[in-house]
């Protein structure tokens, strides 16, 4: 669920599909892409990284978008 952190604190967010083929799994925060798989974490989180976050999930039948994950960062 979206939340509040505090700097310094640590996340980690999953995604998972069920597709088959099996898709591949990219990582957004808003519309940039940040990174591939299925977990996403961040350590020594910092209020750059405060936003909106999404998985998208990708196979050769089309793709998918989850639902946003809002981090607010507090400093």
């Amino acid at each position: 669920p979206s939340g509040e952190l505090v700097r310094g604190d640590s996340v980690t967010l999953s995604c998972s599909s069920d597709s088959n083929p099996p898709a591949e799994i990219s990582w957004f925060k808003g519309e940039k892409y940040v990174r591939s798989g299925r977990i996403y974490s961040i350590s020594k989180i910092s209020s750059d990284h405060s936003g909106e976050y999404k998985c998208r999930s990708r196979n050769k039948h089309g793709e998918k978008d989850s639902d946003a994950v809002i981090l607010n960062v507090m400093c």
